[in-house]
């Protein structure tokens, strides 16, 4: 009986000392919650980093954004969708969808080697040339949804030279810079500085031409322009006004490069494309002060996925007096007729190579000015490790030929024959 007793007594001593330090473990931590909601009330208290009204969240993520407004860009100055960051500020509950900027730059850099000759009656020279050509850019985009639609805006800064007759040049130039405004379903208005309306989006050119060498076939310029855009699925068109061409002589006591008319030449494009097809049909008309008809011309080509990794690619041009899509060939007066196609190739060798091979000609024939023909041939191959680093290397010949022309006492055709060989790095950042 008297050891139940104890037994008894030590139980009640052990309970009571565990309630005691219970009551000490919620004492302390009542004291350290009392602690965590002072720094709580001391960090509110603190001024807060102002973001935009009706902003709450800025976020960083790498590659680019989402820019539907972005006009397509030819398959040498494209940017790649994994290349540079995006800035996205991120909308509350109750505010319009993201507003984002995307950065991103590349520097090419090349290897290349030329042999130019130059044939006239007596004169034959040959020159050879082994030199380093740079390009560095920046592009910056962004866009921001507004009560009455999408705005927004692209920006290229460029600074290059080397190779055989330049060197590099330390200032940057905004080469392409335009807005856009989508202020319907489905329509966009663009202005700005970029690729001209009638450029063919289809041929040698425009696809394929990564290499930093001659170009050949038709090709095109930048322009200054206001362009209306519609698209619907695969279904797109556009009409625009841009800045007439380049006169490029003296006429009637007018300085050489002024423009040839006193208003905007017109110009437009139907497309339908989809990831495996597409086909354009495009052209443009101006007025001509300096010649004696308008100038126009009319063109369009196709580019067909035969199968996985494998297109095929061509594009073919014909007007008169237009120097939209001169090439090797220089603009060669008012009311010059000309013709020009380009035929392509592009395959993946691999998951990473690829290679590019096409042909093209230009074929420009005036009656009171120099004209003449240009052939060109050639291609490159392309090795991508990662998506920020290409590797290539290639070649392109063009042989060019003037129409009989008399220097002195002499007169002949002028024969230019080039072969470049080349051997480049694209290195993409950040």
């Amino acid at each position: 009986m008297k050891r139940a007793k104890w037994v008894l007594l030590a139980g009640a001593a052990m309970t009571i000392a565990a309630g005691a330090a219970r009551a000490d473990d919620l004492a302390g931590l009542k004291a350290e919650i009392e602690a965590l909601q002072n720094r709580v009330s001391q960090l509110e208290a603190q001024p807060q980093a102002s973001m935009p009204s009706g902003y709450s969240l800025l976020s960083i993520r790498d590659g680019q954004g989402t820019y539907e407004g972005v006009l397509a860009e030819r398959n040498a100055d494209k940017v790649r969708e994994t290349s540079g960051f995006t800035l996205s500020v991120l909308p509350t509950a109750d505010a319009a969808p993201v507003a984002e900027v995307s950065v991103s730059g590349e520097i090419r850099t090349a290897l290349i080697y030329t042999n130019t000759d130059v044939s006239f009656a007596s004169l034959d020279d040959s020159e050879d040339n082994l030199d380093v050509a740079v390009r560095g850019r920046i592009f910056i985009k962004g866009k921001v949804d507004t009560a009455v639609g999408e705005v927004g805006g692209y920006f290229r800064l460029q600074a290059s030279g080397g190779g055989n007759f330049t060197d590099y040049s330390e200032s940057a130039v905004m080469n392409k810079a335009y807005g856009w405004w989508k202020f319907a379903p489905n329509w966009e208005l663009m202005a700005g500085y970029n690729d001209n309306t009638a450029a063919l989006q289809v041929g040698w050119d425009w696809v394929a031409a990564t290499g930093p060498v001659k170009s050949f076939g038709p090709s095109n310029i930048n322009n200054e322009q206001f362009r209306l855009t519609y698209g619907s699925g695969p279904l797109s068109f556009a009409i625009s006004v841009e800045d007439p061409d380049s006169a490029n002589v003296d006429d009637d006591d007018e300085t050489p490069n002024t423009d040839v008319s006193d208003l905007p030449a017109l110009e437009a494009y139907a497309m339908y494309s989809t990831d495996a097809f597409t086909v354009q049909i495009a052209g443009l008309v101006e007025d001509d002060a300096v010649g004696d008809s308008l100038n126009w011309a009319l063109g369009g080509g196709a580019t067909v996925g035969i199968s996985d990794g494998f297109r095929i690619t061509a594009a073919g041009v014909l007007g008169e007096g237009t120097n939209q899509y001169a090439n090797n060939l220089s603009w060669t007066g008012p009311d010059a007729d000309f013709w020009a196609a380009s035929l392509g190739i592009l395959a993946n060798l691999s998951e990473d190579t690829r290679i590019e091979l096409g042909v093209g000609y230009e074929d420009y024939d005036s009656e009171i000015d120099l004209g003449g023909t240009a052939l060109g041939f050639g291609g490159g191959i392309y090795w991508d490790p990662v998506s920020q680093v290409t590797v290539g290397v290639g070649a392109t010949y063009v042989e060019s030929e003037s129409d009989e022309v008399s220097i002195g006492d002499e007169e002949d055709n002028i024969e230019i024959d080039t072969l470049e060989i080349f051997f480049g790095t694209w290195l993409r950042f950040p």
